[in-house]
């Protein structure tokens, strides 16, 4: 996709991590909060927000990772626990959101996510889609943990099946 057309992540947390092209990992956070930073690197260099969605911007091969929420603690944000409740979901001013997934096994050792594997996260979605997604992901899964998280412009969907527990986290994202 050229960067031209790639949506812009509405808001970073902490422990978000955006991966360069040459392989320079800057971490959300790592020496102060909501600053951006190389651990090891020979210099302090911090990068401020602004400066982190220009580096998406101009490169394709820079990768955007959203921290992942504890598995031992409850979903940050608001609980979206009635159907009227993700049918009326309005995330704007966002305009739409990319979807992560990530895996744990029954013990918590991660078992993968879409960072760096052929199950790419899932780009584009507009609102609509957004609810259409997580209505399914409720119906199928009526056990599923889904909340707003505004602060962050995160979106999280907890479920378990067997004995792998899913997260999906939709990155709120402006044109």
């Amino acid at each position: 996709m050229p960067p031209a057309t790639r949506p812009a992540v509405w808001r970073f947390a902490d422990r978000d991590v955006v991966r360069t092209g040459s392989g320079r990992a800057w971490h959300r956070g790592l020496l102060r909060p909501r600053y951006w930073a190389v651990p090891g690197g020979d210099a302090p260099a911090e990068l401020d927000d602004a400066a982190v969605r220009g580096l998406l911007a101009a490169n394709p091969l820079t990768t955007f990772t959203p921290a992942r929420p504890d598995a031992h603690q409850p979903l940050p944000g608001r609980v979206l626990d009635t159907p009227d409740a993700l049918r009326l979901l309005d995330i704007r001013p966002a305009a739409g959101a990319v979807l992560h997934r990530s895996s744990l096994d029954r013990v918590g050792a991660f078992l993968g996510d879409t960072t760096g594997s052929p199950r790419h996260p899932v780009p584009g979605l507009r609102p609509a889609d957004v609810r259409t997604s997580l209505q399914g992901t409720a119906q199928r899964h009526p056990a599923a943990r889904i909340t707003l998280d505004r602060t962050h412009g995160r979106i999280h969907a907890r479920y378990a099946v067997a004995h792998t527990l899913h997260t999906h986290t939709y990155v709120l994202t402006t044109p």
